[in-house]
C-alpha cells in the first residue's frame, strides 16, 4: 500500500455562494481527521446561513430603519465558538437593533447560545458548576470556566422561574384564562413534603423547599415494584402556603383534565402546609398520613419493634379510638424520657387522626398509590442540593430548583418558553427572591365538603373566602 493519505473535496451552495472544501485524511488518524473536518464544515456552513439571513434583512429592511454600518460579535454555539458580522440598524424609536441577533436569541452582551444553554442546565441539573464546565468544554470545543456555567444556570434558571410567577399571577390576580390539561384522572393522588437546604451570605442559615407531586396511579415494572404514571412535580423556595396552593393549582389544572377527577386521595407527614397543599382544587379530599412517618413515630415511642408494628396495624385498620386507652395508661405508668415519647406520639396520632386509616376501611376500593414522596424528593432535590458540603445563595437555589424540575425538557431542547410580562404595562419580575416565612393559617371547612355545600348560603360564604 503506496498512499498514506485519501483526497476528499466537498462542495456546498448556499444561497448561490459555492464553499468548496479539500482536505487530506492520513490513514493514521482517519477518525479525528474526519471530526475535525466536519466541525469546521458545520461552522462554516453556519457562518454562510448568517450572512444569507443578513442579506435576507438588507433587502427587506422597514423604510423607517437606519443602516449604522456592522459589528463583529462571538457566540459559543454547539458547533463551537463562532465569530460572524452582522449589520446594525436604528429603528423609527432610535433602538438599535439587530436582526440576526434576535433571530438566533443571543441576547445583548451574551455569549453562549441557546442550546449550549440548555445543555449547561442539563448537565448541572445532576452534576456541580465545575464538572459541567469540563464536559461542555469537550462538547462545544470551547474552554468554558465553572465561573460562566453559574451565570448562565442564575440566568436560565430564574428566567424559567419568573415566566411560571408571571403565569400565576396573571391567572390569580387578572384573571386570565389558560388551556386546562387532557389527561384524565378520575382519581388524583397527591403527596408534598418539605427539605431544608443551607444558605450562604444571606440573612438566614437555611430555608425550606416545597415540594409537590401528583400522579394518576402507579403501574408494576417489577416484582414489589412500581413507577408513577403521568407523574408531575412542583417546587417551590421561600413562599407562603397560600401561593404554594395557587401554583398547586395552576400546575394540575395544566397538566390534568379535572372536570373528570372525583377524588383526591392526598398524603403526607401530617405538617400543617403539607395537609392543606390541594385545598384550592376544590375536589373531595381523603388524607392519608404516610406510612414512613407513622411508623417511624411508633418506633420511636415503644422502642420496640414488634409493639411499634402492632400499634401500626391497629391503628390503620381501627382508627386513633382504639389505642387512645391503652396509649393514656402506658403514659401514666412511664417517666422520664419514655414518658416524653410517648406523648410525642400521642400528640402526632391525635392531631392526624383522619388520615390514620388505610381507604379500603373508609369504604373507598381505590388503592393508595402513596409512599413515593421521599425517593423523588431525594431525585429531585437532595442529591443535587444537598450533601457534599452544598451552600446556596437564594437565587442560586431558585434557579436550579427550576432547572431540575425541567431538566429532561431542557436536555432535549424541547422546554417551550412562556412570556414573562403579565401585561405591557407591568415590569419584569425580579429575579432577587425575597423569602416570606409567614404563614397563613389554612384549615378545611366541613360545610363546603358537607351535604349542604350546595346551598346558597354555602356558595356565597365560599366565593367571599376564596376571593370570587
Amino acid at each position: 500500500m503506496t498512499d498514506k493519505a485519501v483526497q476528499i473535496s466537498i462542495t456546498l451552495t448556499v444561497e448561490g455562494h459555492a464553499y468548496d472544501f479539500q482536505e487530506e485524511i492520513p490513514l493514521q488518524a482517519v477518525e479525528q481527521t474526519i471530526k475535525a473536518m466536519t466541525q469546521g464544515i458545520s461552522q462554516q456552513l453556519f457562518l454562510g446561513v448568517i450572512q444569507a439571513v443578513d442579506q435576507r434583512y438588507a433587502r427587506s429592511v422597514p423604510k423607517g430603519w437606519r443602516n449604522v454600518g456592522t459589528e463583529e460579535r462571538q457566540v459559543v454555539t454547539s458547533l463551537g465558538a463562532i465569530r460572524y458580522r452582522r449589520r446594525i440598524y436604528l429603528d423609527e424609536a432610535g433602538q438599535r437593533r439587530k436582526p440576526v441577533d434576535e433571530l438566533l436569541g443571543v441576547q445583548r452582551y451574551e455569549r453562549m447560545g441557546g442550546r449550549v444553554k440548555e445543555t449547561a442546565a442539563a448537565l448541572a441539573s445532576v452534576g456541580t458548576y465545575r464538572q459541567t464546565a469540563v464536559q461542555l468544554s469537550y462538547l462545544a470545543h470551547t474552554p468554558i470556566s465553572p465561573s460562566t456555567i453559574q451565570r448562565m444556570i442564575w440566568a436560565l434558571g430564574n428566567h424559567i422561574a419568573n415566566e411560571e410567577e408571571a403565569e400565576r399571577q396573571r391567572i390569580f390576580t387578572s384573571g386570565e384564562q389558560v388551556a386546562g390539561g387532557k389527561i384524565t384522572a378520575p382519581v388524583l393522588y397527591g403527596e408534598s413534603d418539605g427539605v431544608w437546604l443551607h444558605l450562604q451570605r444571606e440573612k438566614r442559615k437555611s430555608v425550606e423547599v416545597r415540594v409537590g407531586l401528583m400522579s394518576t396511579g402507579r403501574k408494576p415494572i417489577g416484582k414489589d415494584r412500581f413507577r408513577l404514571e403521568n407523574k408531575h412535580w412542583i417546587t417551590a423556595i421561600g413562599v407562603n402556603s397560600e401561593a404554594w396552593q395557587e401554583q398547586i393549582l395552576r400546575e394540575a389544572h395544566l397538566h390534568y383534565d379535572l372536570e373528570s377527577t372525583h377524588l383526591l386521595v392526598c398524603g403526607g407527614d401530617g405538617n400543617q402546609w403539607v395537609r392543606h397543599s390541594f385545598d384550592r382544587l376544590q375536589i373531595r379530599q381523603e388524607f392519608v398520613l404516610d406510612r414512613f412517618h407513622l411508623q417511624r413515630a411508633a418506633r420511636r415511642a415503644f422502642q420496640d419493634h414488634k409493639v411499634a408494628r402492632q400499634a401500626v396495624e391497629q391503628l390503620r385498620q381501627q382508627g386513633f379510638q382504639s389505642v387512645q386507652p391503652g396509649l393514656r395508661v402506658l403514659i401514666q405508668q412511664s417517666q422520664g424520657k419514655k414518658r416524653e415519647k410517648l406523648e410525642d406520639f400521642y400528640r402526632y396520632v391525635h392531631h392526624n387522626q383522619d388520615g390514620l386509616l388505610d381507604l379500603k376501611y373508609r369504604g373507598i376500593s381505590q388503592p393508595a398509590c402513596l409512599g413515593a414522596i421521599e425517593g423523588n424528593v431525594d431525585k429531585l432535590v437532595v442529591h443535587r442540593m444537598k450533601g457534599r458540603g452544598c451552600c446556596w445563595r437564594l437565587p442560586g437555589a431558585r434557579a436550579m430548583l427550576a432547572i431540575c424540575r425541567h431538566a429532561q425538557q431542557l436536555a432535549g431542547h424541547a422546554y417551550e418558553y412562556l412570556p414573562v410580562f403579565s401585561g405591557h404595562t407591568n415590569p419584569p419580575i425580579s429575579s432577587n427572591l425575597t423569602v416570606e416565612y409567614a404563614e397563613v393559617l389554612h384549615a378545611s371547612i366541613p360545610l363546603f365538603q358537607g351535604p349542604d355545600q350546595n346551598k346558597p348560603f354555602a356558595k356565597r360564604l365560599h366565593d367571599y373566602i376564596y376571593g370570587r
